[in-house]
């Protein structure tokens, strides 16, 4: 039995420093990008985020005295951690609106652990597949080759 109506189906390909979401009507193509997201921190090593840190304090003699407080979490992860959770909240906002009626996500393995943890159950039922690899940077046509060939 075919269906009367045509599926808006949504891609994320996503890695931790950029998120691109397309989409389409179309089983075998995708249409558009509808959103791309930037992380700058993403990029940035545990250092480089932390090098504004609070912690140092001013030795009474006038000298700085030499002591920062290790973070209890990793930066890096932490970053990952809240563009994960800006991403599903974006998701989750577009299945609670009906935007799409299938969701395919293409991101690497600790990204894609994180975002699947910040999914609610509605979302959770509209994805179709997940897969484990870094897309983001590649053209749409790219992407495209990396879904099932009929979505």
């Amino acid at each position: 039995m075919r269906r009367s109506f045509m599926e808006t189906i949504w891609v994320l390909a996503a890695d931790n420093s950029r998120a691109r979401v397309f989409e389409t009507t179309k089983r075998t193509a995708l249409e558009k990008e509808i959103e791309t997201l930037v992380h700058p921190a993403g990029r940035q090593s545990a250092q480089e985020i932390t090098d504004d840190r609070p912690g140092r304090s001013q030795h009474p003699s006038g000298g700085e005295k030499r002591v920062a407080f290790t973070p209890t979490v990793d930066p890096k992860k932490y970053e990952a951690q809240q563009f994960a959770r800006s991403l599903a909240e974006i998701l989750n906002k577009g299945a609670s609106n009906n935007k799409f009626e299938k969701l395919y996500i293409i991101a690497p393995p600790s990204l894609l652990g994180m975002l699947r943890s910040e999914l609610n159950a509605q979302t959770q039922k509209k994805v179709i597949k997940e897969l484990d690899k870094n897309l983001a940077q590649l053209k749409m046509e790219e992407i495209r080759k990396h879904l099932p060939e009929y979505m």
